[in-house]
């Protein structure tokens, strides 16, 4: 790939985030849980139909570079610079416009933390299985018995510590789940599959 090549991807790529990162952060401000897949949902929301109306040319400027330079590959110096405008005005606008609800990003975030924090279950057939092997085994060894009990200790350790960082980022997940429940208006997106994207 040559380096105008490069360019142009790294301009698509950026034209695209900007845009709909502006648009997440003025539909979070208002409340409304919102991914890229359901935001021309959210725009048609009544009470904020107005608002992306009056930036429409704007859409229609950003919208018609990102198809030429999917489509060609390539965009005028010019024609960049009158998009990177109208990225402008839609990032200042929608700033300008946004509502007054704080934390929901926050809520989101805590909330995949609190997933990424429940712990994968522990094979325990190992222990008992060994641990029994070895209880059998003292029938003809005795000290085998002390190996056993010991296995199975282990077993139970493994299994109680589990229960209890369970029970912790369960706790941390209802919490999560709470906060954003306070804060979020409207769920247009579910928050998991939000998470996923």
């Amino acid at each position: 790939m040559s380096r105008r090549e490069q360019a142009n991807e790294e301009f698509l790529a950026g034209l695209k985030n900007r845009t709909s990162r502006a648009i997440q952060q003025y539909f979070f401000s208002h409340g409304v849980c919102v991914g890229r897949s359901d935001v021309r949902k959210a725009m048609a929301l009544p009470e904020h139909e107005q608002t992306f109306a009056s930036l429409a040319p704007s859409f229609a400027q950003v919208n018609e570079s990102i198809s030429l330079l999917t489509d060609i590959g390539s965009l005028s110096l010019p024609s960049k610079e009158k998009t990177m405008r109208a990225v402008y005005e839609i990032e200042g606008r929608l700033r300008e416009r946004g509502g007054c609800v704080e934390g929901l990003e926050r809520a989101l975030a805590r909330i995949e933390m609190a997933r990424n924090s429940i712990p994968a279950e522990p094979k325990l057939w190992p222990y008992t299985f060994w641990g029994v092997l070895c209880l059998l085994a003292a029938y003809f060894v005795w000290p085998s018995a002390l190996v056993g009990v010991m296995l199975l200790g282990a077993g139970f350790n493994r299994h109680s510590s589990y229960k209890k960082r369970k029970a912790e980022a369960d706790r941390a997940l209802s919490e999560a789940n709470d906060m954003f429940e306070a804060v979020a208006a409207l769920e247009l997106t579910p928050r998991l599959r939000l998470l996923e994207q």
